[in-house]
């Protein structure tokens, strides 16, 4: 009788279990925290690549973009938004990058921006190219940054 009871006692357990919903909740959060603060001189020079038409800092050692009024910042492979070139940074996934960010490569960027800055440099004060100084402000007169480059309505830093 007891080999009875231990199959009822078993078939009720079973039967408890398969009646009970199963409420398995898979959630995965990462944060990537913010990266570490920007220490530049003075504010970057932020120079237009024709190519994938977006600004780029130069003569600083970060990954610096400036696309449709923010600024991107390129750190350990993470990619953040700010509204200046010092942050405060919020990291944001490549698919919401901008296209021109998404579109190339970094090493594609990196070959861009070395291009620029070489004629940029060679050019000194009579440089023709389009480019503006970065401010620290959120929102410096009327574009994003302070215009320097010559004529043409270049520097506002306005274009993508």
């Amino acid at each position: 009788m007891t080999t009875r009871y231990g199959v009822l006692l078993g078939l009720i357990l079973l039967i408890g279990l398969l009646a009970t919903p199963a409420r398995a909740q898979v959630n995965v959060n990462i944060h990537i925290g913010e990266p570490p603060p920007i220490i530049v001189q003075s504010p970057p020079t932020m120079i237009l690549m024709p190519e994938p038409q977006m600004y780029v800092a130069v003569g600083v050692p970060y990954d610096i973009y400036f696309v449709s009024g923010r600024y991107y910042y390129l750190h350990g492979g993470h990619w953040f938004w700010g509204p200046r070139y010092a942050g405060p940074w919020t990291y944001v996934a490549v698919q919401e990058l901008p296209p021109g960010l998404r579109k190339f490569k970094v090493k594609e960027l990196h070959h861009y921006r070395e291009r620029e800055y070489r004629v940029y440099r060679a050019a000194g004060p009579s440089f023709g190219g389009t480019y503006f100084v970065a401010e620290e402000r959120e929102h410096p007169g009327e574009g994003h940054g302070k215009g320097k480059g010559h004529g043409k309505g270049r520097g506002n830093g306005n274009e993508q």
